[in-house]
């Protein structure tokens, strides 16, 4: 595991020192910097050049985060960002992956979420919480909203690596499951992304609603 330099974004101190507590015993991670509010995450970045992740809340004072996440993206779309919040409510799941945040928690989740989350996007897989899929799935499920080409050729095992990536499983876990390497699966993403024509695990998520490809129960 590469090494991960790591800002917290969050304008109360109590959960700073909380995440702070929780990730002091792993070697591979260094807290490199500390931010009350949006301005002070686009300003510290400008010091921290080797940054490679931020944990990122939604309510903060002078620049939230769904703005944040948008500026930061732009300005440096190499540094990943996960959201850490309390709110699990479709338009701020929605606000943020499309403002480009890679993974999103909740708050009340434990360390082994909070590592996992981590872990995945520094490889540079999505995560998000199974509850957060549930949400993004919930926001596509009205017939009007489907806006994808149903007839796209999907092999079936490119439909097996949907239903794992929707279930929230990493590129390990999906190889493991399915009996293949890793390489095999990331060139299955990469076919499925340009096939479906979509940018992320968002995307995803919305075709395999949209098209019936996975429903709710799939995810227990």
């Amino acid at each position: 595991m590469k090494f991960v330099k790591l800002l917290i974004a969050d304008d109360h101190e109590l959960i700073r020192d909380g995440v702070k507590s929780l990730l002091s015993a792993e070697a591979f991670i260094q807290i490199v910097g500390e931010a009350r509010n949006g301005e002070e995450v686009l300003h510290k970045v400008k010091a921290l050049p080797e940054l490679d992740l931020v944990l990122m809340d939604i309510n903060m004072p002078v620049l939230d985060g769904i703005d944040t996440t948008k500026k930061l993206k732009e300005l440096h779309p190499e540094i990943g960002i996960i959201v850490l919040s309390m709110y699990n409510r479709k338009e701020f799941v929605k606000n943020l992956i499309a403002s480009g945040a890679d993974g999103y928690i909740l708050k009340n989740s434990g360390k082994k979420a909070l590592l996992e989350a981590i872990i995945s996007v520094v490889k540079g897989e999505p995560y998000y919480e199974k509850e957060i899929t549930k949400t993004i799935m919930s926001t596509f499920k009205k017939p009007q909203s489907i806006t994808h080409n149903t007839d796209v050729k999907l092999t079936s095992r490119e439909e097996d690596v949907i239903r794992y990536v929707v279930k929230g499983l990493s590129t390990d876990e999906i190889a493991e499951k399915l009996f293949i390497s890793k390489h095999t699966v990331d060139t299955h993403r990469k076919h499925i992304l340009s096939k479906l024509d979509v940018k992320n695990v968002a995307g995803i998520i919305k075709y395999a609603v949209q098209t019936g490809l996975v429903k709710d129960y799939d995810l227990f």
